[in-house]
């Protein structure tokens, strides 16, 4: 199969849904015989902060001199993005070539793996083969049955536990805990964001099970020079960076300067100037506590000027309280449609969530909201879905033909 062969098999995979469980992506990656067993694996669970604190510590260990595997996910615009080899996406002859062996290999089992299954095993493969110093790699779903729970990492680290994915991972904070808990191993370290007492309750009983323990980063980084905007990415950088000092790897002073101000995470706060002397920011907040660290920002940056906001999100989210907390940086709110197999909340409903004072519009497409959002001279913020985020990007980018909906 050539790339765009290979890339609509594992699409295909999309229709199975999501199924957790490790049975399938075991025997996977048993029959490949990887990963690596020398090669350290960084495993990343959370609610929010995820990519960015995976982002910060490939960066960092790219600085000082360390091959990198850098499994993420969602991508925002193409697919090769999920799998970053030394800071540059997987090449589509080795996707391709890998996904033909993969295709192959579970071509006679009764049950084919899911897209993420085999995405997972695709990571897993190619940083073996090239023979990658490091791997950091971000879970997909939860914790305890994602598919990257296959494997026995170095080190766990726990971003902020929030709500997010309720239908799947719990009502609860405690229940979410319980499920990104199930990634600690027995005598692994692991590092924490700080967290609700509830779920650090979770997390403490875990590790003791576990025979390790949680080290809880409190602080942030306030006076290093980083890439990335908002006060929460300084807690991500500061939670990288004592992963990183747990890891036993040898990293400098000067590479954790230059990894931290070099980390490059698209979707969260990326801002495009405009000759119009106003900006584009895309965020893929999809969340209430991803919003409020969002509201945060902008007033950091733009104090109590409004944005025109371009939004749409899930049908699965919160949307009332998306919608609230949203509301506060906008003058504006045009709801629309991004091309995405994924299940949108009905723009109408969203309408009918927007406070009295907001007018709100809406537009068919990404990219004729955003013409509309630019004749407001306003900045214009896109934000509620990292898809939304993805389509947009493609579209600022010049790259709208390169641009791969996903459902996950």
């Amino acid at each position: 199969m050539d790339y765009t062969e290979s890339i609509r098999w594992l699409y295909s995979r999309q229709e199975s849904g999501i199924k957790l469980g490790l049975t399938s992506i075991i025997k996977l990656l048993n029959e490949l015989k990887v990963p690596d067993p020398k090669m350290p694996i960084i495993h990343v669970a959370g609610t929010n902060g995820k990519g960015s604190t995976c982002a910060f510590m490939d960066s960092i260990l790219r600085a000082s001199g360390h091959r990198t595997g850098l499994f993420t996910s969602p991508h925002l615009i193409s697919f090769r993005e999920r799998i970053s080899l030394d800071g540059r996406p997987a090449n589509e002859r080795d996707i391709a070539e890998t996904l033909t062996l993969l295709k192959e290999l579970v071509s006679e089992w009764e049950e084919v793996p899911t897209f993420f299954e085999i995405t997972t095993a695709l990571a897993f493969k190619l940083f073996t083969e090239k023979k990658m110093d490091v791997a950091v790699v971000e879970v997909g779903l939860g914790g305890r049955l994602d598919s990257t729970n296959s494997v026995l990492p170095s080190v766990c680290v726990i971003t902020p536990i929030s709500f997010d994915h309720q239908h799947i991972l719990g009502e609860t904070i405690t229940e979410i805990a319980n499920e990104k808990a199930g990634i600690i191993k027995e005598g692994v370290p692991v590092i924490s964001a700080p967290q609700h007492k509830d779920a650090r309750a979770v997390l403490d009983s875990k590790a003791k099970e576990m025979g390790t323990s949680v080290q809880y980063v409190e602080n942030s980084l306030d006076r290093e020079s980083i890439s990335l905007q908002g006060k929460h990415q300084r807690q991500n950088a500061a939670l990288a960076v004592a992963t990183l000092k747990n890891c036993h790897l040898e990293i400098s002073r000067d590479s954790y300067a230059k990894g931290l101000a070099d980390t490059k995470w698209r979707g969260r706060f990326e801002q495009f100037p405009q000759k119009s002397g106003k900006d584009i920011i895309i965020d893929g907040a999809h969340n209430i506590e991803g919003a409020k660290a969002l509201v945060r920002t902008w007033e950091e940056v733009y104090g109590d000027t409004k944005a025109v906001v371009i939004f749409a999100a899930a049908a699965n989210k919160d949307l009332p309280s998306l919608i609230n907390v949203i509301s506060q940086i906008a003058a504006i709110i045009i709801c629309t449609e991004p091309n995405t197999p994924r299940k949108l909340a009905r723009p109408e409903d969203i309408a009918q969530l927007i406070p009295s004072h907001i007018p709100n519009e809406y537009e068919g497409s990404v990219q004729n909201a955003i013409r509309k959002a630019e004749s407001s001279n306003r900045h214009i913020l896109i934000v509620g879905s990292l898809f939304l985020a993805g389509e947009a990007l493609s579209i600022l980018d010049g790259e709208n033909l390169a641009f791969e909906p996903s459902d996950q």
